[in-house]
């Protein structure tokens, strides 16, 4: 599928895809390395074309940024706060329904937080708007794979090079942090953007409200 991409977001997948992230311990990079419950080779293809078609977004009003991928979202798609599931059933704009799977488990990844954050999109009119993101952009998880855990603060700063170059690429959005570690990744970039509660850990109802007055400014 063609995507029509401007040239600072090209600049900006082109530096992604060459991250050197190899090195960094118990990190995974969903647009360079094969997951272990990856269903074919091209699945690390496919991840890039996903978040290629998300960054398409002709006219984006606001751009969320989040904390970092999770073992149950963008480790499979490749497009932040979003999961297989969704992706299957056109939950997603841009990206459009998805038939093919990128993850052998035997029922698509669900992410409580992915259903949340794009139903609350949609309900506020602002799901074909809106660009998703995080402080530190790749997956960094614990003991296992399948697992989460937060950035440190030598990762968050090799996020935040990214971060500075998205926020280049998208200068006329509103940008809205979504938790701690975003609003502090931001703010260390000389970005004060507006706060909202991170829909994880009982945390909806607020995440709910947060976007729902952002919307009304919008």
């Amino acid at each position: 599928m063609a995507t029509r991409t401007n040239p600072k977001i090209k600049a900006f997948l082109a530096e992604l895809f060459s991250a050197p992230t190899a090195g960094m311990p118990r990190v995974f990079d969903p647009w360079n390395a094969v997951s272990g419950d990856d269903i074919a080779p091209d699945a690390v293809e496919g991840r890039r074309e996903r978040l290629r078609l998300h960054l398409s977004a002709s006219a984006p009003r606001l751009l969320l940024i989040g904390e970092a991928p999770g073992y149950q979202g963008s480790r499979i798609t490749g497009v932040p706060f979003t999961s297989e599931a969704l992706l299957l059933e056109g939950g997603v704009p841009r990206v459009g329904k998805l038939s093919k799977r990128l993850s052998s488990r035997r029922l698509p990844w669900r992410e409580p937080s992915s259903t949340i954050v794009w139903g609350a999109l949609r309900e506020e009119g602002l799901a074909d708007y809106t660009i998703l993101w995080g402080a530190f952009p790749w997956h960094p998880y614990g003991e296992s794979p399948l697992s989460n855990r937060a950035p440190n603060e030598a990762e968050k700063a090799v996020g935040a090079v990214l971060l500075r170059e998205l926020l280049s690429a998208l200068p006329d959005v509103t940008v809205v942090a979504v938790g701690n570690v975003a609003a502090d990744s931001l703010r260390k970039l000389g970005v004060e953007a507006e706060k909202i509660r991170h829909p994880s850990n009982g945390g909806a109802t607020a995440f709910r409200s947060g976007l729902a007055l952002v919307a009304k400014r919008l």
